[in-house]
């Protein structure tokens, strides 16, 4: 790597993220949400599972095709705060992605993230951070070092991939390897930081629970779309209570990539009708209590792209409704529209 690269030039080489990776500026209920995409630092720039053939409902594991390094990631978080730089006074929910998981110290280096975390201490709306990664890095150490690097006053997510309740969906169908006293020992890594923030009145921001669920995903049907959505929900639901941790939940529709398609060639995206239905239907299990998030950006992975178009269209305008207000009314109107 050049020290031109490095410092940002030849942006479009190396630095810059695919277009497909610049994530447009939505709205939560928490307000301005943006979210960025680092490089992954692991061997080929692949995350370790989607090494194994693990992980099999997306191709986002993949990563870009190559890999990165510190340097490379904190040149692109320059370009990334150049890039976005007339709506960071505005944002309120910054999340960090890196194609695996941000708190693996060998997919994207200790100092990038505390870079990352000290640029968005500066923004002066924001009220939350979230970051993904596997339940095998969520320990009491990694969340303490999130927590600490993003300072008090505001509050930090840690977003694990649950996808489905349903262990042999889970575990058998998209090969998570992801059994339940794992995600469990991560939900009590997360509450054990908090109640140490707590407690001790440290400086250090708030950690709390974002769980992922995926809508129609591989194994299920359209019988038992809506089911096994609000079964995972609430499972996140009794985690988060059981020990004390706030709750996220972001609701993505599966779509088939080229991983998943290869692997499920006869499972569709879920109806429009289906999909609605089931964040309504999760909306009023959890309660008003538990923010909501529906997720329509798939990184030009998708690879029914005529199906894609179609759906987002009509549930663009109902999903930026609900992310941003909670309301269910427009999402009503497409389930009875079918």
């Amino acid at each position: 790597m050049t020290k031109e690269t490095a410092q940002g030039s030849h942006v479009g080489l190396s630095i810059q993220p695919p277009a497909e990776s610049l994530f447009k500026p939505v709205y939560d209920r928490r307000g301005l949400r943006l979210a960025i995409v680092l490089g992954n630092e692991a061997p080929s720039g692949i995350c370790p599972y989607a090494a194994k053939n693990l992980c099999y409902h997306c191709d986002i594991g993949l990563g870009e095709g190559r890999q990165f390094d510190a340097a490379m990631n904190l040149a692109r978080l320059r370009w990334l705060q150049e890039h976005y730089s007339a709506i960071w006074p505005e944002v309120a929910h910054l999340v960090v992605y890196n194609s695996g998981s941000v708190l693996n110290r060998l997919e994207l280096a200790p100092e990038v993230l505390t870079a990352a975390l000290a640029f968005a201490r500066s923004l002066p709306e924001l009220r939350v951070v979230s970051v993904e990664s596997r339940e095998a890095f969520v320990t009491a150490e990694s969340v303490t070092r999130l927590a600490a690097d993003l300072g008090p006053g505001r509050a930090v997510r840690v977003i694990i991939g649950i996808e489905s309740a349903d262990d042999r969906l889970r575990n058998q169908l998209l090969r998570k390897q992801m059994p339940r006293r794992a995600i469990e020992r991560a939900v009590r890594a997360i509450s054990t930081v908090r109640q140490a923030v707590t407690s001790d009145g440290s400086n250090a921001a708030l950690p709390g629970l974002a769980a992922n669920v995926i809508v129609g995903g591989p194994g299920t049907t359209a019988e038992s779309t809506v089911r096994d959505a609000v079964e995972t929900a609430l499972y996140s639901q009794e985690l988060a209570e059981r020990y004390g941790v706030p709750l996220d939940l972001n609701l993505h529709p599966y779509y088939p990539s080229k991983r998943s398609h290869a692997r499920f060639p006869d499972h569709p995206r879920p109806s429009l009708a289906a999909l609605a239905d089931a964040v309504c239907s999760v909306h009023e299990r959890v309660g008003t209590g538990v923010p909501i998030f529906v997720g329509l950006e798939e990184e030009g992975h998708d690879q029914d792209l005529e199906g894609e178009t179609q759906q987002a269209v009509r549930l663009g305008r109902a999903a930026v409704d609900f992310n941003r207000t909670g309301r269910l009314d427009l999402l009503r109107g497409l389930i009875e529209s079918g």
